[in-house]
């Protein structure tokens, strides 16, 4: 233990991580903080707040947390090569990109969506990562989009890996679909992060008049997806790392 100029006992590097780790670890497992965060992200949903945010200028539908929990993943495992599926307005893409480069990595995003806007193009054109991240029209579960993500991912070493985002349709049935043929082409080492399993924790009527809500959402898919696949786990070390989150107990790791 370190001392303040003022006498103050002040833990050094080793103890410091380890009073985050078990902090962390037990904020993770407190429910009733969980149901709390669960109300104000609730709350806050009236101004659109998972709308509010910009990256580089650029709109991004992710949650602070989240954008934090995707640096630490990023600086932690060094990926090759990021991938997501459903883009809405760039930000995303673009975060991942800058993430990648202040992690000193060669940038490598490759973004699929049924549907891509003008604007979105536009952004990333606009964007300083322009030249990293490629774009493609497709549904995330047809072959097309199976074959982009092959020749995207077309591995140098055995010990390349990368991180997978999965932000489309929100139904169990297109999530499970996403799972199978998407993560299966990942290399051991990789990080699945699948969005909106908050959706299980809402109230029952939350969704109502859209496609998914309680008992058909991210969250039940990736539950079946991880019973039916024993190569893959829940990355408990990140998917309980946010306290408004949309990944919450939704972040994978390929182990095997």
């Amino acid at each position: 233990m370190d001392y303040s100029a003022h006498g103050e006992q002040i833990p050094n590097d080793e103890e410091f991580k380890k009073l985050m780790a078990d902090y962390k670890r037990n904020m993770g497992l407190d429910f009733k903080l969980r149901n709390l965060s669960l109300k104000l992200q609730e709350h806050a949903d009236m101004y659109r707040y998972t709308y509010q945010q910009e990256w580089c200028g650029v709109p991004i539908v992710r949650l602070p947390d989240d954008i934090l929990v995707l640096q630490e993943i990023v600086w932690s495992i060094k990926p090759s090569f990021i991938i997501e599926t459903g883009i809405a307005r760039g930000g995303s893409l673009i975060l991942s990109a800058s993430l990648m480069a202040l992690a000193k990595l060669k940038p490598r995003v490759l973004g699929l969506d049924i549907k891509i806007l003008n604007h979105t193009k536009t952004a990333i054109l606009n964007s300083p990562f322009s030249e990293f991240i490629k774009i493609k029209e497709c549904s995330s579960v047809s072959e097309e989009a199976i074959q982009e993500v092959e020749d995207f991912i077309s591995l140098k070493s055995s010990n390349d890996f990368g991180v997978l985002i999965l932000d489309s349709n929100h139904t169990h049935d297109h999530v499970y679909a996403e799972l199978n043929s998407l993560a299966s082409l990942l290399p051991v080492g990789s990080i699945i992060l699948v969005a909106d399993t908050l959706i299980e924790e809402m109230p029952s009527d939350y969704y109502a008049g859209r496609p998914w809500g309680k008992g058909n959402n991210p969250l039940t898919a990736v539950n079946q997806f991880l019973n039916e696949n024993s190569n893959f786990t829940r990355s408990d070390n990140w998917s309980k790392r946010g306290l408004l989150s949309e990944f919450r107990d939704g972040i994978l790791l390929k182990r095997s």
